[in-house]
Formats: C-alpha cells, structure tokens, sequence
C-alpha cells in the first residue's frame, strides 16, 4: 500500500495514513459508521496477511487488498477525502468526504482519476445518497450504457448489544462448525455472485474471516453458511432450498453476531436490498437496527450491455 507508480490525481496512501484516515473518521463520525468499519476491516486485513507472510502481490489474496487513495495535491486530514479500489469479482469503488461545497476535492479525483474501470463492470459500494444523481452522470460521461443501482439498508448492532444476541436453539438433526477450504468449490457453484476470480475470494474469506456453516449431523452436507464481510459485519447468508423455513438463517445470523463480537471490539453491520423485508426482520429480532440508507451501484460493462 502506498507505492505511487505514476502521476494520476489519486496518490495512494501509506499504511501510516490509512490509519491516520481510520482516526479522522472514528473522531469524525464514531465507530458506527461504515466507512470507519471499512477501513477498520482492510487494516485487520493487512495485519493478518503481514503475519501470515503473504506478500502484496499475491493474486491469491488480491481480493483482500483494498488499495486507499486521496487527492494529489489535497490533504486528506483536512476533509477526510478517501477513494478506495478493490478487486474481488469486479472492481470495487467506495469514496466520500465531508468537504463543504459539494466536496470539490473528492469530484476531482472521481472525474479525473484513469484508475477506475467504469465500463468493465465496476461496483460502485455504499454511496452516499446525497452523491448518487452525480456518480450516476459521471458514469454515463464514461461510456457506461447501463446501470443497475440498488437502495440498501445499513443495519447496526452496538457491539454491547451484539455481545447480547440470543442464538436459538439447533435442532438436533444439524450440525454447527466453521467453514473449511473443502466448501469453497461448492459454496462459489452456487453462488448468484460468482465469476473469474470469485473462487480464489471464498479461499481466502474462509481461511482469514469468520465463518460458519450448518450441516445435517447424519450426512455431513452443508445446507447453509455465512461469511463475516469486508465491513467486519455479517454477509452472504445462504440457506439451501431443502432447508428453508427450518430457522437456521436466523440462528446463523445470531451465531455468527456474537462469534464476531466475542473476538473483536467493533460494531456489527449487515446491508440488505431495500425490499428484503425478510433479511430486515430476520435482523431486526436479533437486535439491529436501519442505521443508513445508501445505494450499491453496478456499472454494466459494455460486452454485456
């Protein structure tokens, strides 16, 4: 983090200044709000792959290597100014600054940078409401044809409250355990997001984040799981057809809620499409509440437009 190859207007920041960034936001805005927790996650990130001796480079975990950019000629201890790339499936975009007047600096990196890949799919996460109508322009002046924007609900669990949550009861004819490397191959053949890539991504969300899976206790089989995410918080829940309506999403979202707070100092977080009525009440028993609402914006890539 932090190698400054050429002259584009986004300067990455060092280690040093990512967590000088991760300051200014939680004195900023608290340890509630999600572009401190995404920060947070990507310095845990670093330390964890420091120590595993995994290097920078290695494609293997590229997906967990959130590169942080600020303006080259702004300061971003004044305003808090943050761009972020990420690659996983796609490449990931998550940017804000609480500069008065519109954020001109923040503008100026998005409209100038030729870091970001507007029309070969780019995921464009957690986008302040205020700077959608905008982001959205800018696309289009981009090339990008079409665009498939999401309103999402940033729900919250105090950590407090989450050290509380109450996991129901499993039912005797499942199982409870971490996930292994040996699911990765069938968890990424199901899933709605797979793609180039995305496989390498589950590898290393199992060996490095938390997980959990249920299994039926006469067989084995793994019938639903859930991965703790890039915010530190709860994602990718998945209960297989043959057992829904059996409770086990719940018991997953509960479990998983106290493992993550009993093992790190953070608030819990989990985004839903707005519409998901069911993950929203899923949630809402456990103890979260809507903290936000933001949008997740995909950018078509052109070959599929």
């Amino acid at each position: 983090m932090g190698i400054d190859k050429d002259k584009d207007i986004l300067r990455p920041l060092s280690d040093k200044e990512v967590d000088e960034l991760l300051d200014l936001y939680r004195n900023k805005f608290g340890e509630e709000n999600f572009h401190y927790l995404l920060i947070y996650n990507q310095r845990k990130w670093d330390r964890q792959l420091d120590e595993a001796k995994i290097a920078r480079e290695d494609p293997a975990y590229i997906s967990l290597r959130k590169q942080f950019f600020t303006h080259r000629s702004g300061d971003f201890r004044k305003w808090g100014t943050y761009v972020s790339l990420h690659r996983d499936v796609v490449q990931s975009v998550s940017f804000f600054s609480w500069q008065p007047e519109d954020c001109p600096e923040m503008w100026q990196c998005l409209e100038q940078t030729n870091r970001i890949e507007w029309t070969r799919g780019a995921l464009l996460t957690n986008v302040d409401l205020g700077f959608c109508d905008r982001i959205k322009e800018l696309a289009q002046k981009r090339g990008v044809l079409s665009q498939q924007p999401r309103k999402c609900f940033g729900m919250v669990l105090p950590h407090s409250g989450a050290l509380k949550a109450q996991v129901p009861e499993l039912l005797s004819e499942f199982d409870i355990r971490k996930l292994t490397d040996e699911d990765a191959a069938m968890i990424h053949a199901i899933w709605p997001n797979n793609g180039e890539g995305s496989l390498a991504y589950l590898r290393a969300l199992i060996r490095f984040n938390k997980t959990l899976g249920i299994c039926r206790s006469d067989t084995g089989e793994l019938i639903a799981w859930i991965f703790q995410n890039d915010f530190s918080g709860l994602g990718m829940l998945q209960v297989l057809p043959k057992a829904e309506r059996r409770g086990v999403g719940g018991l997953l979202a509960a479990a998983m809620t106290r493992r993550i707070a009993k093992g790190e100092q953070v608030t819990l977080t989990a985004w839903i499409v707005s519409s998901n009525w069911r993950s929203e009440a899923l949630l809402k028993r456990i103890g979260y509440r809507q903290g936000l609402v933001i949008e997740w914006i995909k950018l078509v890539p052109l070959d599929a437009a």
